[in-house]
């Protein structure tokens, strides 16, 4: 039969459609096997293609969104506040970050998005989801990348599934990046990427370039240099080219460090002085250290019994003992890749070649994190990745990417200790959805399924509907946090003035002391999900007078208990001279339409503001919110004109 095969624009040879004994061409055989599907991209248009696409990157958008509201890690999310706030403030001049400075610029980025806003650096979900941006981003581009190598090695419709669904909900990179907040999405991605240009033949100048980024996104990517160690001999000449590359990248990742007289520093921060900060065996990692010392041991043990005054001593001290380990299996996987070079040569096609790569660096993630001394939980993450994508190109093997990722995102979950309380908004919603569609689903007899079917293959018509759905979503959250986390500030006319700037007669309240413009536990005042500059916190039982000027005539405030607490139940009440002049429902903090009260207080001399307990007095944290006076204002003039007759 004729080869059918063609050469495609970037120079590599795609796959030929032949007859069933042209095994170069042929998929490779699956260990899950699934019989009368038909290849994706010979049984499916390219709309169709595109289609899937943008389902599973909507999918991939919607998730990590989601779970940003999620309870994150707070010492990482600490390390982003602080480096944000130096950033914000100096610059690169004397930054103590000890990240390398890809993503390092990203966070200069941020620092300049609050200075421009004057929202307050703080700890919440505000700085999570900035920070997190990139990550989505890189998201999207494993699922684009991933479903190309799908399309380009012809896998079957329902191996494309499961493959996008590994990588679109996967659990260990949605604990890792929206819910802990750790972005090594990035550079592992990178390193795919980099993996994936050596496999075309135009391009593979690049591959070292897109790797050397990756190492200065994330040290730990160091993993993988026995792959490109071996990718180096598969064409020599273009990766001589990318090295030149490289020193470039480098150099203008490094250029803003470098004007800000800050090289030096920053490299050994990033690269030198972060070898020796875990002097542990394993930090919460289940590795090989786990079995063998327990978790955060000394890495100056020695193992096996062997003797202080032995010979092997360094050897088998467990820092080097585990080093050792490391270097041997880099040192199999770069051997093996170099026969594989050997026997195969210019006969290995690209997706042996793409497939080969792709399981030496699961194997060197794997291993990174099992072997080495001073490994974190995370850091078992760039495998799973690894596995991912092998998977997909070899469409076989599914079981490396489904145990690593489990294993992966089980390590990091019995650290992050998720706030159950943190989900009970999410559920409630999810339930209550489910219910409503139950409901019209059995009135409708089943019609409203084939309704939203139709409504989705609408929507999947528009072009580009997933990178609609991403800006959509992004400015909806953008939108949403920096109102939530914006400090609503009142403007005042002449004739107004706070309450809290007048004379203080008395405060007293059963727990702590009063707060002026800022609530009982001390953070901005905060009222239905909306922060305000000026106000009193206290706590229930509180009684606070204040003298009001002869010619105050009016009284506006918003009451209502702090969302520093969940639930609570006050009752609050304004009294002038000892009488009532307003009193409010029983407030229980889950109303959301809070509205402003304004109350007439002329010939008022002292106004009293309390708050009452209704059952007990635990979490009454009471705020009295935008507490302004306004005065009689003074009738103007009348100005004389006089007639010439």
């Amino acid at each position: 039969m004729n080869d059918m095969s063609a050469t495609a624009d970037d120079g590599t040879r795609e796959p030929a459609i032949t007859s069933t004994d042209d095994q170069e061409q042929a998929p490779a055989k699956s260990a899950i096997t699934f019989p009368d599907m038909a290849p994706l991209n010979l049984g499916d248009s390219r709309r169709d293609r595109s289609r899937l696409l943008h389902t599973y990157l909507i999918i991939t958008i919607v998730a990590n969104f989601t779970l940003l509201f999620l309870k994150g890690y707070s010492q990482d999310l600490g390390y982003w506040q602080d480096w944000v706030r130096q950033l914000s403030t100096t610059g690169y001049d004397g930054f103590n970050g000890n990240y390398p400075p890809f993503y390092i610029h990203w966070l200069y980025l941020v620092g300049q998005v609050y200075n421009a806003t004057g929202i307050p650096l703080e700890h919440n979900d505000l700085l999570k989801f900035l920070t997190q941006l990139p990550v989505v981003v890189f998201h999207c581009l494993l699922i684009i990348l991933v479903h190309s190598q799908l399309g380009r090695f012809h896998a079957t419709r329902q191996f494309t599934h499961i493959i996008l669904l590994l990588a679109a909900i996967n659990p260990a990179i949605l604990v890792n990046g929206p819910i802990w907040g750790q972005v090594d999405l990035i550079p592992a991605t990178m390193v795919f990427g980099a993996l994936l240009l050596a496999t075309y033949r135009r391009y593979s100048y690049l591959s070292i370039p897109v790797f050397v980024l990756a190492l200065l996104t994330k040290f730990q990517m160091i993993a993988f240099a026995p792959v490109f160690g071996f990718l180096f001999f598969s064409n020599i000449g273009k990766n001589l080219v990318g090295v030149f590359i490289s020193v470039a990248v480098s150099a203008l990742v490094f250029m803003p460090s470098i004007l800000a007289g800050h090289f030096v520093q920053s490299v050994n921060q990033a690269y030198i002085d972060t070898l020796g900060q875990y002097p542990m065996t394993t930090f919460n990692a289940a590795n090989i250290w786990i079995l063998l010392t327990g978790n955060v041991a000394p890495d100056n043990i020695i193992l096996f019994g062997i003797a202080t005054d032995s010979a092997l001593t360094q050897i088998f001290t467990a820092k080097y003992f585990g080093m050792f380990l490391f270097s041997l299996t880099a040192l199999v996987v770069f051997l093996h890749g170099i026969h594989f070079l050997i026997k195969n040569g210019a006969q290995a096609n690209d997706r042996q070649l793409l497939s080969q790569t792709l399981f030496s660096a699961t194997i060197c993630a794997l291993a990174f994190f099992a072997l080495l001394p001073a490994m974190h939980e995370r850091y078992l993450f760039p495998a799973v990745v690894m596995a991912i994508t092998f998977s997909a190109a070899a469409q076989q093997k599914l079981i490396y990417p489904i145990v690593i990722s489990l294993l992966c995102s089980l390590n990091m979950l019995i650290i992050l200790e998720i706030n159950g309380s943190d989900i009970w908004h999410g559920l409630a919603w999810g339930t209550m959805a489910l219910l409503v569609l139950g409901i019209i689903d059995l009135i409708s007899a089943g019609r409203i399924i084939n309704w939203l079917t139709t409504l989705v293959k609408f929507a999947s018509k528009i072009p580009a509907i997933s990178v609609w759905c991403f800006i959509l979503a992004t400015l909806g959250m953008t939108g949403y946090f920096f109102d939530r986390y914006q400090i609503h500030t009142l403007t005042l006319t002449d004739k107004q003035t706070f309450l809290t700037t007048l004379p203080l007669v008395y405060a007293k309240q059963d727990h702590g002391t009063m707060a002026l413009n800022r609530s009982y536990d001390g953070n901005y005042l905060s009222i239905a999900n909306r922060r305000y500059a000026q106000g009193i916190g206290t706590h229930a039982s509180s009684d606070i007078q204040y003298q009001l000027p002869a010619d105050a005539a009016e009284f506006s405030f918003i009451a209502a208990l702090d969302d520093e607490v969940g639930t609570a139940d006050v009752q609050f009440s304004v009294w002038g001279d000892d009488k009532l002049l307003w009193e409010s429902k029983p407030i229980l903090g889950y109303e959301r339409d809070i509205p402003v009260i304004k109350l007439d207080v002329r010939g008022v001399q002292k106004l009293t503001l309390k708050v009452a307990p209704l059952k007990d007095d635990k979490w009454d944290h009471a705020n009295w919110v935008n507490t302004v006076i306004s005065m009689t204002p003074t009738a103007a003039p009348v100005e004389q004109t006089s007639t010439t007759h």
